[in-house]
């Protein structure tokens, strides 16, 4: 079941006071006049950013970044986080902290994003403050709402041995496409409580990556331990405002975080 509704494929390393290129597993972001660059990891498979190719039902699948040819029909899923709790976490937002159930969170990742590019007019105020409305109203979230549900389904005679039942385990996925991108968020069972848990994630079209020097990389495979740029500018930044409308409507908690984030970064 696919619900057609804005939301997120993401996680975020933002770019700040020191870049951290010896790790090849890390995201960085390179704030500039005009725009905000993402470096990501292109062949760290195991990480939150993995190369996936978009199969013909929509959903992805995993590949081997060194042995395909990468461009248009394949995508970097990169899994999304907006705070920490560990301060000495490198490149935080600077003046994003806030408290949940008691605890000191600091702002990194996406909220680090969100601070660059307001800093550099990439995104208005007005967006903003019109995004702290849209989540002030939102009166239902994914979390309460949705479930993910187990069907028994008929199986041919014989293709079972004897007392075994086929079962699908039915999970919803919420998508926000547009040209620069898709916003997915995806339902699972918690591990180690009970309910459902909404993972949301940014898909960013490999057809649109940049070498690291700016200019468009041209379809083929990775390089070994290759790394690529994704542009978040006047033209994209609807993809990540769809990020922080995801978060919105995933659950509670994230709708209370992020318009309390919102708000660090209008008071700046």
């Amino acid at each position: 079941m696919i619900h057609r509704v804005a939301l997120a494929c993401v996680t975020l390393f933002l770019a700040g006071k020191t870049i951290f290129a010896a790790d090849t597993q890390i995201v960085v972001i390179r704030p500039a006049t005009n725009h905000i660059d993402v470096e990501l990891p292109l062949t760290a498979i195991t990480s939150k950013v993995r190369p996936k190719e978009r199969g013909e039902d929509g959903s992805g699948h995993p590949i081997a970044p060194t042995k395909t040819k990468l461009g248009k029909g394949y995508y970097l899923e990169w899994q999304i986080g907006y705070d920490t709790p560990d301060k000495t976490t490198p490149q935080l937002a600077d003046g994003v902290v806030f408290k949940r159930k008691g605890e000191t969170k600091y702002g990194y990742e996406l909220s680090t994003i969100l601070l660059e590019a307001s800093r550099r007019g990439v995104v208005k105020d007005a967006q903003l403050r019109s995004l702290q409305t849209a989540l002030t109203n939102q009166t239902s979230t994914i979390e309460e709402g949705e479930r993910v549900v187990v069907e028994k389904v008929a199986s041919p005679e014989g293709s079972l041995p004897p007392g075994f039942q086929r079962a699908v385990e039915r999970s919803p996925q919420f998508l926000k496409e547009s040209v620069h991108g898709t916003v997915q968020i995806q339902l699972k069972e918690k591990q180690r409580a009970v309910g459902v848990q909404a993972m949301l994630y940014v898909c960013l079209p490999m057809d649109q990556v940049l070498r690291l020097d700016g200019t468009p990389r041209p379809a083929g495979p990775a390089r070994t331990k290759e790394r690529v740029l994704y542009r978040f500018d006047s033209e994209s930044i609807g993809l990540l405002l769809d990020v922080v409308r995801a978060f919105g409507m995933a659950s509670k908690q994230h709708n209370e975080d992020l318009r309390q984030i919102l708000g660090l970064i209008l008071e700046r």
